[in-house]
């Protein structure tokens, strides 16, 4: 009982001895450090906010970071690329349909084939044919006789034999097998029937020079409706390349202006088309535009339906581009940093445009001459 209060005081006077050490070693940390601040001198501006501008005074470190160079205007041509496909020129594209439903009689030509205008296709014999040349046969004949019965009423009438109304409804009756014959005529010319061809099959014949590059037929084979061109003719020697260019782009694309492609069939190989339409309707759904061009292609290497990547150069225009690094974005704007006396620049709302060889266009906000901070611009505020 008489050690435990001796025990405390001991256990009281060695706590107080810690305390004091440790206050002790900080004092000796911390007061150096607290002597060494205080001593340091404050450092200097980096930049200052002057009438709304901002100067960069000489010790500023940011003098040494930032470039300033003059804007500047080139020749610029903007460039324009999308995806496109191969098709035949429609003016010089046919698909072969038979008149009418029927057999095939005779074939005369072989898939790849060139064929000349006029050349025979292939024969058809059809009902509906047949029936279009009975009416014809039938026609003609109305009309010789009610032309011979027309000459007997007329000679009666000028012999005072046959009253002028009986002329009258003769003559009608002859008018009605007129126009009956001429519908028949009508007839034929559709179908392609000749008059001296009645009663044997029709003949189809080529409406275009050309090779026959789709064939889906065979002698003897009974076509009841046809929803497909039996074959197709074209002449390749032109094609048309179809490009969707984008609303944006719409400006830079214009009829005769030099466009390039590449095809995937081809790699390294570079062909040039000219431009023969920008349609006048935009796809509401892909905000995209029809763009037609016409490529020579004698040596018939591309074929319909190809893939392609073309290229549209604008008109040459001047404009004044700058590095991208001296452009600087905020939310809803793009600005830059305009020099107006030495080490002082004011911010300057600028509207841009696309790259051009890796420059940024300036459509809007900048004058030629004007010097800007071209590098390090994003060490101002």
């Amino acid at each position: 009982m008489t050690n435990n209060p001796k025990k405390s005081k001991a256990a009281r006077n060695r706590n107080i001895i810690l305390g004091v050490v440790i206050i002790a070693l900080l004092a000796v940390v911390i007061i150096p450090q607290l002597r060494r601040v205080a001593q340091e001198p404050d450092a200097p501006a980096q930049f200052e906010r002057v009438n709304g501008k901002i100067f960069i005074p000489e010790t500023s470190p940011i003098r040494e970071s930032i470039r300033v160079g003059n804007a500047t205007s080139k020749i610029i041509r903007r460039e324009v690329s999308a995806p496109a496909t191969v098709v035949a020129k429609p003016s010089m594209r046919a698909n072969i349909f038979p008149p009418a439903g029927g057999r095939i009689v005779q074939l005369f030509v072989n898939m790849g084939q060139s064929v000349r205008t006029g050349q025979s296709l292939f024969e058809i014999y059809s009902p509906d044919i047949a029936e279009v040349q009975t009416e014809f046969i039938s026609a003609r004949s109305e009309l010789t006789q009610a032309e011979r019965q027309l000459r007997r009423v007329e000679d009666l009438h000028q012999r005072g034999i046959a009253p002028l109304r009986e002329v009258e409804e003769t003559r009608t009756e002859f008018e009605i097998a007129q126009s009956e014959m001429e519908g028949a005529s009508l007839k034929m010319k559709i179908m392609g029937i000749d008059e001296d061809k009645i009663g044997k099959p029709l003949l189809v014949r080529s409406p275009i020079n050309g090779r026959v590059v789709d064939l889906d037929v065979a002698p003897g084979e009974f076509i009841a409706e046809p929803e497909e061109p039996l074959m197709i003719i074209a002449d390749l020697s032109k094609v048309w390349i179809t490009a969707s260019i984008q609303e944006k782009d719409i400006r830079f694309v214009n009829p005769g202006a030099v466009v390039n492609a590449r095809f995937a069939a081809y790699p390294g190989e570079l062909y040039e088309g000219t431009v023969l339409f920008v349609n006048d309707i935009l796809d509401e759904e892909t905000r995209t535009t029809r763009v037609v061009i016409e490529f020579d292609n004698q040596d018939l290497k591309l074929k319909p339906g190809m893939f392609a990547s073309v290229r549209f150069l604008s008109e040459p225009t001047s404009a004044i581009v700058l590095a991208s690094t001296a452009v600087l974005q905020r939310r809803d704007y793009n600005y830059v940093y305009v020099q107006t006396e030495p080490f002082t620049f004011e911010m300057r709302k600028v509207k841009t445009g696309e790259l051009v060889d890796g420059k940024l266009v300036i459509l809007d906000g900048l004058h030629e001459g004007e010097m800007i901070i071209t590098h390090n611009a994003m060490m101002l505020p």
